[in-house]
């Protein structure tokens, strides 16, 4: 046995590179699998952080229109913990120079007072003034894009009526960390934005005055565990 020993020991020392080299790529190999698993855990918590800081909705429900009336019936859902309605439309924007033709996802900002979801995070400006019908809150994406500044304007067409809106703010949300135009494989920042408008300018321009077409709803931590369990 002793034999067999010493010649295996003369064996890898003649193949003490390829040893080596297997060794090498094995550590390299367990790394790269640690730093992975450490990298996605950072990123689940910075989503999980984010998403619980800036209160992203669980439920989103879009309609044709609904009375604001119908708010206090929506909060008797059973585990609903917050709620907002909101008005969204689209628009053709028109930036100068750029002779292409942008679409616009138009949100409307919650009004004074009322529950927050899916909060913006500023990067630059300020949130638009509700007693302002001209003053919208940009996606970053899009600003890059347009090498867009504070105090710039874009025209909108909104419901067939004409409108310059000044930018006063641009921001990020949670609720389009993917900004993808409905229909589209690939996201395009130069041919579709995302802008918040104040809300009564917006339900004003799209005719929803007392009413909204969009739902966000949260609901309690207890309520949503027992329908993941569930699959409700």
């Amino acid at each position: 046995m002793r034999a067999l020993n010493r010649k295996l020991l003369r064996d890898f020392w003649k193949m003490r590179g390829q040893v080596l080299a297997v060794a090498l790529v094995i550590a390299a190999g367990v790394a790269i699998y640690v730093m992975s698993l450490s990298t996605l855990d950072s990123l689940t918590l910075t989503r999980q952080t984010y998403y619980r800081d800036y209160r992203f909705a669980d439920i989103f429900a879009s309609l044709k229109r609904a009375p604001l009336s119908l708010q206090e019936r929506l909060r008797t859902i059973d585990g609903v913990e917050q709620l907002l309605t909101r008005v969204v439309a689209a628009a053709n924007l028109k930036v100068e120079g750029f002779a292409e033709p942008i679409s616009g996802h138009l949100i409307s900002c919650p009004l004074p007072g009322a529950a927050g979801l899916d909060d913006l995070y500023l990067r630059r400006g300020r949130l638009v003034d509700p007693q302002r019908d001209d003053e919208v809150v940009i996606c970053e994406t899009f600003a890059q894009a347009h090498n867009f500044k504070l105090g710039d304007k874009v025209a909108a067409t909104i419901n067939g009526r004409y409108k310059t809106l000044r930018i006063v703010g641009v921001a990020l949300s949670p609720e389009f960390v993917y900004q993808l135009q409905p229909g589209s494989l690939f996201p395009d920042f130069k041919r579709y934005g995302i802008l918040w408008m104040g809300h009564k300018a917006l339900a004003t321009a799209y005719n929803m005055d007392g009413a909204f077409n969009d739902l966000l709803l949260k609901f309690s931590a207890v309520r949503l565990e027992t329908c993941t369990k569930k699959k409700c």
